[in-house]
């Protein structure tokens, strides 16, 4: 097989790596290879006194440097999301890839193709190695070049990247984020030198500047605009910026928008999370579904914040239709390095799923339930009985790293470590959600009891029904309240995630006159459409088999 930089390469070699989608990109049996073919993948670059490049890294970066000069973004796909992940499952799969600076030469020095690979660099030394607190703080400065670069060049900007890979490089900087606060919040084991670097370096990873550059690219973007413009369905303004018609520019600031909502939720701050998705259209297909990824944090984020407002039906349905999709499209995604955080996204939202439903009822897709009745039943029985321990179980499994933005009194413990002794504070910000959330669960905790009693009536007086909590009558009245403060609340109805209806989202209505309890059960008609339809796609892919 000839290819035009006059490698020559059999397909059956050990060194082949197919990429079907980039026929004039093979990886030949080097010399460096050859020579060496007695070490160990992680004792690869120890045996020289300097750090030599492996022939495959040359050709991988070199290649990727063109591609990326000359905008072709199916190849850089291509090389991004199979190539690159390839190399380092043979290569690299315990070390971490060549640095920057000994790859700089194959690409002419250029200052952006350098900082996309460190991004790739540290993305990798985060996913397979523990990265030192040096990297930490190189991967905080070289996404603060990448987002300086983009917010400084002109809108005609000579750059292309996949969807994909904006998307990646906004979730991976949440992502580093999120391990440092986790990192710096442990402080038992930490030596006062590291102490007193940390000290020392309070602008590196600070959440003021993370956010700033997330809402920096959406301002340079004009995505608010742009989402505004297309909801109503009119033309591009002349005067709008350029920005807003560069792909990269555009697509970064919609994902920064998501991220931003990760990021409130982290924080603990609901509300927010939820206003700064309000240019997202939720109803419709928007740009999140152009990445799979993507539109399974939204929508994993959304539930969880609805979740943690209150707002139990708008989570029952953020989680069915994201956990339908996946459901419907998992078998497309097998083979991507992603499948496996993808699968774990899915079993974190059936556990938040079965939380929701066992505290507000609600009809879900059957496909759904009755994979939520495998997993779970037994925990949700729990948990409509009122067992505290099941709701807490689950709530941890499921719900996100919380992290607390503060820094550690980092002065204090180098100045008396008698007195301040270091201990670990990277669990208090999830013992602080966990705590506001099974309140809320004991507060309701009665409403399963009371409901399964008003059902079997039509009237009843309060004294009886009293009796069969074991609670006096008082008790049992202010429990009646209780039912209805917290089957009431906000449903989405359309517009702005934050838009919603006050509805009664129980399934059993009443009302208390004097002394007696009168009922009235409002039954959920059957959905016989999608057991029929069901059925018939059944009978289809029957028909087709036997064909």
């Amino acid at each position: 097989m000839q290819y035009t930089d006059g490698y020559e390469v059999e397909p059956d070699s050990e060194e082949f790596i197919g990429t079907p989608e980039l026929p004039n990109f093979a990886l030949r049996q080097t010399e460096f290879d050859n020579e060496h073919p007695e070490l160990e993948e992680d004792r690869l670059y120890d045996a020289v006194p300097t750090y030599v490049v492996p022939e495959v890294v040359k050709q991988f970066v070199s290649y990727f440097y063109r591609h990326i000069k000359d905008r072709n973004v199916f190849d850089i796909y291509s090389m991004y999301e199979n190539t690159f992940n390839k190399i380092t499952e043979k290569y690299f799969k315990n070390t971490p890839w060549p640095p920057a600076d000994s790859i700089a030469p194959f690409v002419h020095n250029d200052t952006l193709f350098i900082i996309l690979y460190k991004e790739l660099y540290y993305r990798h030394i985060y996913a397979k190695l523990q990265p030192t607190l040096e990297q930490r703080f190189e991967s905080w400065r070289n996404y603060s070049d990448l987002f300086n670069f983009l917010l400084n060049s002109p809108p005609d900007l000579n750059l292309e990247l996949p969807n994909q890979w904006l998307w990646d490089i906004i979730e991976e900087f949440i992502y580093q984020f999120q391990a440092f606060c986790q990192y710096r919040s442990k402080l038992k084991n930490k030596s006062p030198e590291e102490l007193t670097i940390l000290k020392n370096s309070p602008s590196l990873w600070n959440v003021t500047s993370v956010i700033n550059y997330l809402h920096a690219m959406i301002t340079k973007s004009n995505i608010v605009q742009t989402l505004e413009r297309e909801k109503q369905g009119s033309e591009s303004n002349a005067n709008e910026s350029g920005y807003a018609n560069n792909q990269v520019y555009k697509m970064m600031g919609y994902f920064s928008l998501v991220g931003l909502l990760r990021i409130h939720c982290l924080l603990g701050d609901y509300y927010l999370a939820l206003k700064v998705v309000a240019p997202i259209e939720l109803n419709n297909k928007g740009l999140y579904t152009k990445v799979t990824a993507c539109h399974i944090s939204l929508f994993y984020y959304l539930g969880f914040v609805y979740m943690m407002l209150r707002r139990y039906v708008d989570a029952i349905k953020s989680f069915a239709n994201i956990l339908l999709y996946i459901n419907r499209t998992k078998q497309y995604h097998t083979k991507s390095y992603q499948y496996e955080q993808m699968m774990k996204k899915n079993e974190q939202m059936y556990g938040l799923l079965a939380v929701c439903i066992s505290l507000c009822p609600q009809r879900v897709d059957e496909n759904v339930h009755a994979i939520l009745r495998d997993k779970y039943s037994d925990k949700m029985q729990k948990m409509q009985k009122g067992d505290l321990a099941c709701f807490e179980e689950l709530f941890a499994y499921a719900c996100p790293k919380f992290i607390n933005p503060a820094s550690p009194p980092y002065a204090l413990l180098l100045e008396d470590p008698v007195k301040y002794p270091a201990s670990n504070y990277n669990q208090e910000a999830l013992r602080l959600q966990t705590k506001l959330f099974l309140n809320e669960v004991k507060q309701q905790i009665n409403i399963a009891t009371i409901r399964s009693y008003l059902k079997l009536y039509t009237t009843i007086g309060t004294k009886k029904l009293s009796t069969f909590l074991d609670v006096d009558e008082k008790t049992f009245r202010t429990q009646l309240l209780c039912y209805k403060h917290k089957t009431k609340g906000l449903a989405w109805a359309g517009g702005a995630p934050l838009n919603g209806e006050v509805t009664s989202y129980s399934d059993v209505d009443f009302y208390v006159d004097k002394d007696m309890v009168h009922i009235n059960d409002s039954k959920v008609a059957r959905r016989y459409s999608e057991f029929f339809i069901r059925h018939t796609d059944k009978l289809l892919n029957l028909v087709m088999d036997e064909k």
